[in-house]
């Protein structure tokens, strides 16, 4: 009878034992060895993010030709994967290579078109950062004194201010965005005579992209610090930050800032009567223009070079 047990006993061990093997046996069955597939893909969107980093270097280098063809690619990738928010970003990026070639109708047709994809996306940091890029667009700043009137020139900087201090609070968490922000701002306080407060709005700016490692923004931050101090009239400060610029272009291998800097070291030493000193300011700018093959902006430095010599 016990012998009857123990073997009973022992048959019951071994198929529970069997079906515990069953069951571990099905479960490898049905869990593949290969790594499981991601929930979403982002190759082209990442690729698309590549391209649009080496366009805005580009960009901040004065090289258009090679920032439209990483832009394109961009765009190409953006719209096989059918991203919005990487349409709109795109857009934006090339919003501001129109603007930063005077191409000032372009940027801003292509900002709002930026701003059409991001409300039908509901993408509210977007929306407000595409608001700010088309302030930063309606400003006069840069523009020749006759170009518009004065009044016109402060009804516009008011505007543009008040945008921004609108939507800067839905952009806090991208810092570029932010930094845009920041520098518009600074622009808009600058044509309000606010200079002061224009230095410290740019130096937020100059602060988030010293610290994220964006040498070529941080060096042109610093170059719009310099020009605020030159408006104000202290040009041993301005040609202090224009120093700092030339730091960040240097370490950067920024030619198109670097030669910027040395145009303006020109500008604020011809102001302040040092003219051989403005001289060899702005022969280095067209040397190093010439360099990089940036040829229009070594004949304006040119240019500036021989009226001073033709005073003498």
């Amino acid at each position: 009878m016990q012998r009857n047990e123990k073997k009973n006993s022992k048959r019951k061990r071994q198929s529970i034992l069997i079906a515990l093997l069953a069951s571990c046996l099905a479960l490898m069955a049905g869990c593949s060895s290969a790594p499981q597939r991601p929930p979403e893909v982002f190759t082209d969107r990442n690729a698309a993010a590549g391209q649009l980093d080496l366009a805005n270097a580009a960009v901040s280098k004065g090289d258009y030709v090679n920032a439209y063809l990483f832009l394109t690619e961009a765009w190409r990738l953006a719209l096989t994967a059918d991203d919005p928010e990487t349409r709109i970003k795109i857009l934006l990026a090339r919003g501001n290579a129109f603007f930063n070639e005077s191409r000032v109708d372009e940027a801003n047709d292509t900002w709002n078109t930026a701003l059409a994809e991001a409300t039908e996306a509901g993408d509210r940091t977007l929306m407000s950062a595409t608001k700010v890029y088309i302030a930063r667009g309606t400003l006069a700043e840069g523009m020749p004194e006759g170009t518009i009137e004065a009044e016109e020139r402060i009804a516009r900087a008011k505007a543009a201010k008040a945008v921004v201090e609108a939507e800067i609070g839905n952009i806090k968490g991208s810092p570029l965005y932010t930094a845009f922000a920041w520098k518009t701002l600074g622009l808009a306080e600058k044509e309000l005579g606010q200079t002061k407060k224009a230095e410290a709005d740019i130096s937020n700016a100059a602060d988030i992209h010293e610290k994220g490692r964006y040498l070529e923004d941080a060096g042109y931050d610093w170059y719009l610090i310099a020009s605020v101090r030159s408006k104000a009239g202290l040009y041993k400060e301005a040609l202090e930050a224009l120093a700092t610029a030339l730091s960040f272009d240097r370490r950067a291998e920024n030619a198109n800032g670097l030669g910027m800097d040395w145009v303006a070291i020109g500008m604020i030493e011809e102001k302040s009567g040092n003219k051989d000193r403005a001289k060899a300011a702005y022969r280095r700018a067209a040397e190093i223009f010439k360099a990089a093959f940036l040829r229009k902006s070594a004949v304006e430095a040119e240019d500036r070079l021989e009226a001073l010599e033709e005073e003498e």
